[in-house]
């Protein structure tokens, strides 16, 4: 699969309006979106592998096959990928963000007192909310990212891509078995929204705090050397990787076969046509290749 992109920096100040614009041009509610992302990098070179073991019962072994085959012997960095829900940080409630519409989400005095109550009970019962975000059950997505083609030959970023479900079993005890160690992790947090054909996605890159510096309900937060948290920190303890606060707008297409060219024809023309449309709102452009790499270097 063949995936076609075009980027677009967006200030802070002006994340809250284009919201409002791409919501009014797709006609629909923005989705609320929280993702963890796993890094990986290769011990070994895939191809190496002796089989899949461990997590690999929940995957379709023809589908991991195939990724080891399109990495084609190279050394690239893979991801882990896993949508969690604002509910499962442990300060959900204290945690206030953008709407479709611009205005701070707030709680009226019935949902606040039925929220309180629920807490309550939760802590007689010596459950506590951070509990309800559980590692083991977390379902994954194999994701792989190819390095983007040459600038200049198409008027879009064309990468290809693929991705593989683990549905049960242990995604790191796969990964292992796949022939990758952990490397880090962050926290994907913004707003989808679907046009025609044309995924468009605002938002920014979060990363969790330092060992040490988590909520202390994270007792297992561990650095890139030890493995991912078992555990999500507090929401408002993550940091934006770019630290003005910057959103990245992102219009991506999916082509299902890339070595058609008529609908990798089709798909440039339908972005092309888009960054039109928004032009004097927002400028739309190619991706920088080498800021997309994902070789091990």
């Amino acid at each position: 699969m063949h995936e076609l992109l075009l980027f677009a920096q967006v200030p802070a100040t002006r994340h809250e309006q284009l919201l409002k614009i791409i919501a009014g041009v797709a006609g629909m509610q923005p989705r609320r979106l929280l993702e963890r992302h796993l890094l990986f990098k290769p011990k070994r070179a895939p191809g190496s592998t002796s089989g899949l073991v461990g997590g690999s019962q929940g995957i379709a072994n023809q589908q991991a096959q195939a990724l080891q085959g399109q990495l084609q012997g190279e050394l690239f960095y893979l991801q882990l990928v896993g949508e969690v829900e604002e509910s499962q940080f442990p300060d959900a409630g204290d945690v206030k963000h953008p709407s479709a519409g611009g205005d701070t989400v707030m709680l009226d005095v019935s949902e606040e007192r039925e929220t309180s109550g629920e807490k309550q009970a939760g802590e007689t019962n010596g459950v506590h909310a951070a509990q309800s975000y559980d590692f083991e059950r977390q379902s994954w997505t194999l994701r792989f990212n190819d390095l983007p083609e040459v600038a200049g030959r198409r008027p879009v970023t064309s990468r290809a891509i693929s991705g593989v479900e683990i549905v049960d079993g242990d995604g790191m005890g796969f990964m292992d078995a796949f022939g990758y160690d952990y490397l880090s992790e962050y926290v994907l947090e913004g707003h989808r929204l679907i046009y025609n054909n044309i995924v468009l996605l605002l938002h920014r890159v979060m990363l969790l705090p330092m060992s040490g510096t988590a909520s202390s309900a994270d007792s297992t937060s561990a650095g890139p050397s030890s493995g991912p948290a078992r555990h999500l920190p507090n929401f408002q303890s993550l940091e934006a990787l770019d630290p003005t606060g910057t959103y990245l707008l992102q219009a991506s297409l999916r082509v299902q076969d890339g070595s058609k060219p008529e609908a990798m024809t089709l798909g440039i023309n339908e972005l092309k046509a888009f960054k039109d449309m928004m032009k004097g709102v927002v400028d739309l452009e190619v991706g920088d290749r080498l800021a997309l790499d994902t070789r091990m270097r």
